[in-house]
């Protein structure tokens, strides 16, 4: 009886991939729809109907979001090791280049090129430019310029950077543990 009814619910399934289907897209979001596995055409918000025998949507998030990223270590330019947190505001403005073209995880490809424009600034300046930079807050120098790098080097995969900053700022001093001698140097 069970091996009837299976046939039965694959037919129905193959049955559906030909009717039209309907996918509300939120006003937090947008999407992109792929006909035939290959053309991406923006889904704005609202209702959208689509072929799922010929096409394929995939919705994300383009309203305001935040990421904190990780602390790094890093050498200001009078080589002065330092440990540095910081923050991006973004939102997406064209979904087709932020997941449609050549980009797969829009909050992946926002961390790595925020890091990187985290290491390019801080190793720019020195640690007293830094401390002065830090001790401005939020319309300080060293965040204009931290902006401005991600902004430049994240437009091409449609996001927009309202502002980045930097949370978490001290200096360090850093150690490459290598072997046991090191680990013993470093306790006595």
């Amino acid at each position: 009886m069970e091996a009837a009814l299976g046939w039965l619910g694959q037919i129905f399934e193959a049955l559906l991939c030909i009717v039209p289907r309907l996918i509300i897209v939120r006003a937090t979001h947008e999407g992109v729809k792929w006909r035939m596995g290959k053309d991406a055409v923006r889904v704005p918000k609202g209702l959208c109907f689509y072929w799922p025998l010929v096409s394929e949507v995939d919705r994300i998030v383009v309203a305001r979001q935040t990421i904190n990223l990780p602390t790094q270590v890093l050498t200001t330019k009078d080589k002065k090791p330092v440990v540095v947190g910081a923050f991006a505001v973004y939102s997406i403005y064209d979904v087709v280049k932020a997941i449609g073209e050549k980009n797969w995880d829009v909050d992946d490809t926002v961390a790595n090129i925020a890091l990187a424009a985290v290491v390019e600034v801080v190793t720019s300046h020195t640690l007293d430019e830094l401390l002065e930079g830090v001790s401005e807050g939020r319309n300080s120098k060293v965040n204009r310029s931290l902006t401005i790098t991600c902004r430049k080097q994240l437009r091409q995969f449609g996001v927009q950077i309202q502002r980045c900053g930097i949370t978490d700022f001290a200096e360090s001093k850093a150690y490459r543990l290598v072997g046991d001698e090191t680990i013993k140097r470093l306790t006595q």
